[in-house]
């Protein structure tokens, strides 16, 4: 198969998830509308301002993202990326990760993969990247428990429980990776994938004598987690303008509960988009804060800003990193 083809098939499958899960939502929509567990109450933005705002933030949340990455590679790990390049790393993951269905994944891949075509080894990518993501996860978990404990706001019991169990699972990882173990991990996995598939073997880079584990000064750390509280408070802040565009005003607490829910009720999807199982969740959630005569109305929008409009906005920079990343096979494909 030529690269243009291969190209063009990989396009046809990802329009291919595209529709699938824009199709899964309707369809998960209308059953729930018909069914009666869900209000068929719709009406136009009265404030569609708030709405190009929510998008807005929305995207502010990827330069959080590119941050905190700087603050590991470049900080933790000793080398040298520019806080813009990661930017647009975080931006191609989330294009990703919006296209492949999963744990939450398929983006990082992609990081991965580009961070060793930057010369990075990939067991460093892989152990920066997974640090990335268990921060996030361990602040979003822990968000809940707060408003939980301090009984801020009425906490779903199924995304209580969820979030308790990430935490355990993310704060085991965490520690693994400061131990400096998940890069030994790491390695050996990778060692044993190269050897065995020739094609994956192009996009990693093993080092000898690697030493894995990150140093930050009391200081950095505590950016970490201050830049990942704050992209959860901005995620909050995002569900809230959805509502105040249709006139209805919630707290910025409800919002972050709203959003924390999501993300901890999804982290299983199956298809893109958490495609089918988002719907049920923000049901769920907006029918325990008494919410729910909203639903149809903010699922919509919440899906415009957070997977159909993302997914328009980051292409150029999945195309950028994509192209450079095929260019990787095919000048080791011709050189063979």
């Amino acid at each position: 198969m030529s690269e243009r083809n291969r190209i063009s098939e990989d396009w046809r499958r990802d329009v291919l998830f595209i529709v699938i899960s824009i199709v899964t939502i309707i369809i998960t929509i209308i059953i729930l509308i018909k069914s009666g567990l869900a209000t068929s109450r719709y009406e136009m933005p009265r404030y569609p301002f708030y709405l190009i705002e929510s998008e807005l933030i929305y995207l502010t949340q990827l330069i959080l993202i590119g941050i905190r990455l700087s603050i590991i590679f470049n900080r933790g790990m000793g080398y040298k990326i520019e806080t813009t390049e990661l930017i647009k790393i975080a931006a191609a993951q989330t294009f990703t990760s919006l296209l492949i269905p999963g744990f939450y994944i398929g983006g990082e891949a992609v990081s991965i993969a580009y961070l060793t075509y930057k010369g990075l080894p990939t067991t460093r990518a892989t152990e920066g990247v997974v640090l990335r993501y268990t921060i996030d996860t361990i602040t979003l978990t822990s968000i809940i428990l707060v408003l939980y404990l301090f009984n801020l706001v009425t906490v779903p019991i199924i995304a209580l429980i969820v979030a308790l169990i990430l935490l355990i699972a993310y704060t085991v990882l965490f520690i693994t990776i400061v131990n400096a173990r998940l890069g030994g991990y790491i390695e050996r996995i990778f060692r044993y994938i190269s050897l065995r598939i020739k094609f994956v073997s192009n996009f990693i880079l093993i080092n000898q004598n690697e030493t894995y584990g990150l140093k930050f000064t009391p200081l950095e750390n505590l950016a970490l987690f201050i830049i990942s509280i704050t992209q959860w408070f901005l995620s909050g802040l995002n569900v809230m303008l959805i509502f105040y565009a249709f006139g209805v005003h919630i707290g910025l607490t409800t919002g972050i509960l709203i959003s924390s829910s999501y993300v901890i009720l999804t982290y299983v999807s199956v298809l893109p988009g958490s495609a089918g199982i988002g719907e049920l969740a923000n049901l769920y959630v907006l029918n325990s804060l008494g919410l729910g005569n909203y639903y149809l109305i903010y699922d919509v929008w919440f899906r415009a800003i957070t997977y159909i409009v993302p997914l328009i906005i980051l292409m150029p920079a999945f195309l950028s990193i994509s192209r450079k990343l095929t260019m990787i096979n095919t000048n080791h494909r011709s050189s063979r």
